[in-house]
């Protein structure tokens, strides 16, 4: 059927739709006949109708399309290994691909199919790898959101703590305030109670002597003794009593600062803030993150960079790469925790081997042992279980030192430590004890 539609392509090189010459000519592969067709008619004609019917015998067709060379109307039947294309047989016996290697269409279109299947393979990995990072990404964008929401509920929360704070404040000071008026003033209104019963006194005592000196000289004389009596009587100079008035000074005087002063009953500060994006999913943080607990279940977090992804590991917020910085973390009751300072490059996916060489400066408590996590790892001696460790990290010396607060000689001291910046590490494997960032007592002083 095929070498009859050629013969027809050579007798009449035109198309059955349009009759005009063909403008990319195919040759449409049915049961009843072998019509060519310009590709772009054929198309349309397809488009229209809603089917695959052929145009000049309705039959249904197998909807393949042969290409036809365009430079010589023969049939294509090589692939060109030069150019990558099909070709006729005058392409490369006498055309453009004269001297290029060509194969059959059929193994070409297999060993194609099979070139193509392998160059897609690393594209489909990277598709997948992309598709992952998008469901990440998604994740990551409702992590923040929450994270956004919990913590504007949080900074609403210690706000309002300060705001209650403030507010009892200011009203126990304008009640000392308002008990002071009320005591000055019952001061003042006594004094003027005195001085109005001091004043009708002398009123009457003049009063009545000037009445006994318009009397008669008998009468008046007779009356003197009790009259110039009453004028022996010589009362005090009425004046102010001292400290009457309001104590402004104590009420306004430097009144920002002594509330700030008292405000040490209720702000703490813990010089370590606990990192909740490099929590292991198994942590549950406190709302201050000044305390992690390791639970049985985990929680749906996003796989950032920073996180933690195996081990019940995390660290502090802020990072140290000069001076000198001290924290407390209470190990109390706890079975299994290993707490120091790691290394700003450490990996933070899969196991740890948690030594020096690592990144890792720290000591443990597992197995009802206390260790250095050195290589290989050193027992520590210990009199007694620490209730609270102390970390001492010297970036300035590179050493960072563990003490038990209540001794005065170190548990253990890491020297000529390696980093450009060391954070505070924490790992717990505990379920029914925290590890606990301890606060550090405030002061507050004025400098002269």
């Amino acid at each position: 059927m095929e070498a009859e539609a050629s013969a027809i392509i050579d007798e009449d090189p035109s198309c059955n739709v349009c009759g005009e010459i063909f403008n990319v000519p195919v040759v449409l592969s049915c049961l009843a006949c072998g019509s060519s067709f310009c590709q772009f008619c054929l198309m349309q004609f397809w488009e229209e109708q809603g089917s695959q019917d052929c145009p000049m015998c309705s039959k249904k067709s197998d909807a393949s399309l042969t290409n036809l060379c365009e430079e010589h109307d023969e049939k294509l039947t090589f692939f060109c290994v030069a150019d990558l294309c099909p070709v006729c047989e005058f392409c490369y016996k006498y055309g453009s691909h004269t001297n290029h290697r060509v194969y059959p269409l059929k193994e070409a279109f297999e060993d194609c199919k099979e070139e193509l299947k392998t160059a897609l393979k690393p594209l489909k990995d990277k598709l997948k790898l992309y598709k992952t990072a998008k469901v990440t990404a998604d994740q990551v964008t409702e992590h923040i959101k929450a994270q956004a929401e919990h913590t504007e509920s949080q900074i609403r929360e210690e706000f309002e703590s300060l705001y209650k704070f403030l507010r009892e404040e200011e009203a126990e000071r304008i009640k000392l305030l308002k008990e002071e008026e009320k005591m000055k003033c019952q001061i003042i209104n006594d004094r003027i109670a005195d001085i109005t019963d001091e004043l009708t006194c002398l009123a009457n005592t003049v009063r009545r002597a000037e009445q006994e000196m318009r009397s008669k000289d008998i009468p008046f004389l007779k009356n003197y003794k009790d009259t110039i009596k009453r004028t022996w009587r010589k009362p005090l100079d009425p004046d102010m009593l001292s400290g009457s008035l309001i104590d402004v000074a104590k009420h306004l005087g430097s009144l920002k600062f002594k509330v700030w002063e008292k405000m040490k009953g209720i702000v703490k500060f813990t010089p370590v803030t606990l990192d909740p994006n490099t929590a292991a999913s198994c942590f549950l943080l406190s709302k201050d993150l000044n305390t992690v607990q390791c639970l049985t279940q985990t929680f749906k977090l996003p796989n950032n960079p920073e996180r933690f992804d195996v081990s019940a590991e995390m660290l502090g917020s802020d990072g140290y790469s000069s001076g000198r910085h001290t924290w407390d973390v209470e190990v109390k009751d706890n079975t299994y925790w290993v707490v120091g300072v790691a290394s700003e490059s450490i990996n933070r996916k899969g196991k740890h081997v948690l030594t020096p060489s690592e990144g890792f400066y720290a000591i443990r408590f597992r197995n009802c042992e206390y260790k250095a996590c050195t290589a290989p790892w050193s027992a520590l001696t210990m009199t007694q279980d620490p209730l609270v460790v102390r970390v001492v990290l010297d970036m300035d010396r590179s050493k960072v030192t563990f003490y038990d607060p209540r001794e005065r000689t170190p548990l253990y001291t890491f020297t000529s430590i390696v980093s450009p910046r060391f954070f505070p590490y924490f790992c717990t494997a505990c379920k029914e004890h925290p590890l606990r960032v301890m606060p550090m007592r405030l002061s507050v002083t004025v400098d002269r």
